[in-house]
């Protein structure tokens, strides 16, 4: 891992840097889905064997990937991996510390049970589904936040949550109505394990493991994939299909850069999403890696216009299209309005003589998105972000006021910013 002198000024603002990484999580996505239905669409295999075959040439393309940016090389007149370019924190491929590895082995068990919910989805439904079902996860996200701080949903939050929840179930309409299985396991495994996994990917990458060096995403990814595969393949082995080593041998060739193109994308939205949240909310990385949904449809018709029925039926229904295009409509609306509720706050912070340092503390706070340590007259200043001022000052400024040492705190809600 790297030193933190070694970190370089970047030449993009931090929010910058931050939509990149949200956004382009979300497209990586998208083409991650794409090359799944293409090979699910090239040879008449189950959606259950082929995720089993994947997930593992999935692992090994990490491997492979991940042991090829680990060699070094000098730029600048400094030794430092390829990987350092993907994520600053990053050295070379190693076994994490002990706290953020328990971290990764419990998200990569709740995502072997959102993978199998994945893969048995992917059988059924196309892709304008597929991508728009992911996000549900960001309900159970604010729900789990209204839990913990054992607070009261705000109207706003009401209403995105109903529009996104709408949005869904008219996204998994069909032509003889809902495919009730689907939408249970969209509601049950897939998200709920979905949420989990984001929880424990933000802890880990937030885990300092000396001031300044956080844990790096690239092997955050390789270890949880490999207890995200271990955990999915005790579920599926018990459901595979009786010639289903027989048909994964007979198609691992064909299938195989199909897969491997499946698992570099998949990489990469990985990485760029844990890095993305190493900077964010989990809801506001969830809602700008929501880009997959507004591409879902798009995807499915240029899709199916090459590789006809390769990326689900079209069906010949227009009214059944318009439905889905007014479901992507409703989560589109939900996520941006949840996004767009948000209130920041700029607090200026002063301690007692002889109190050490508070960076940490100050940052550990749910809802403190950046902490500074200044010279001069104020102490600290952090950025933060609620829902509304009430939560901003009973959710975390009560929290801040009770770190040992706080002597004065000053707080600046922003009106307008530019970014």
């Amino acid at each position: 891992m790297s030193s933190q002198s070694q970190r370089p000024v970047s030449r993009r603002p931090t929010s910058t840097i931050f939509f990149i990484l949200a956004i382009g999580s979300g497209v990586m996505r998208t083409l991650s889905v794409v090359f799944d239905y293409i090979a699910l669409n090239i040879v008449s295999i189950d959606a259950i064997s082929f995720g089993f075959m994947s997930q593992w040439v999935s692992f090994l393309t990490t491997v492979i990937i991940v042991a090829i940016i680990s060699i070094r090389r000098v730029t600048n007149g400094r030794r430092q991996s390829i990987g350092y370019s993907l994520d600053p924190d990053f050295d070379r491929l190693r076994l994490l510390p002990k706290k953020p590895m328990i971290y990764i082995i419990i998200a990569g068990f709740f995502a072997g049970i959102s993978t199998l919910s994945y893969y048995i989805l992917v059988g059924t439904a196309d892709a304008s589904a597929m991508l728009p079902y992911g996000q549900l996860v960001i309900i159970y996200l604010l729900l789990g936040d209204l839990l913990a701080e054992k607070d009261s949903p705000t109207v706003i939050e009401i209403q995105s949550l109903v529009s996104i929840l709408f949005g869904v179930l008219l996204i998994g309409t069909t032509p003889i109505g809902f495919d009730l299985q689907a939408l249970l396991i969209v509601l049950g495994p897939m998200n709920l394990s979905s949420a989990m996994v984001t929880y424990y990917q933000r802890k880990t990458k937030r885990f300092e493991i000396r001031p300044g060096l956080r844990v790096d995403a690239l092997n955050m990814r390789l270890w949880s994939l490999l207890v995200l595969n271990s955990s999915m393949s005790l579920l599926m082995i018990p459901i595979l299909p009786p010639n289903a080593w027989q048909v994964m041998a007979d198609n691992l060739f064909q299938l195989f850069w199909m897969m491997v193109g499946s698992s570099a994308t998949a990489f990469l939205s990985i990485v760029m999403y844990i890095r993305a949240l190493g900077k964010g909310s989990m809801a506001v990385v969830n809602s700008l890696s929501a880009i997959s949904v507004v591409l879902g449809i798009p995807v499915t018709i240029i899709g199916n216009f090459f590789i006809p029925g390769g990326f689900g039926d079209l069906g010949a229904d227009p009214f059944l299209w318009i439905l889905k295009i007014l479901g992507i409509l409703l989560v589109m609306i939900g996520i941006v309005a949840l996004q767009a509720s948000d209130i920041r706050s700029v607090v200026l912070i002063k301690v007692k003589p002889l109190t050490g340092d508070l960076l940490p503390a100050l940052f550990a706070v749910k809802g403190v998105e950046k902490a500074a340590a200044l010279a001069g007259g104020i102490d600290y200043l952090l950025t933060i972000k609620s829902r509304n001022l009430s939560k901003t000052r009973s959710m975390i400024l009560d929290k801040i006021q009770k770190i040992q040492g706080i002597d004065h705190i000053e707080t600046l809600v922003v009106i307008r910013e530019y970014r």
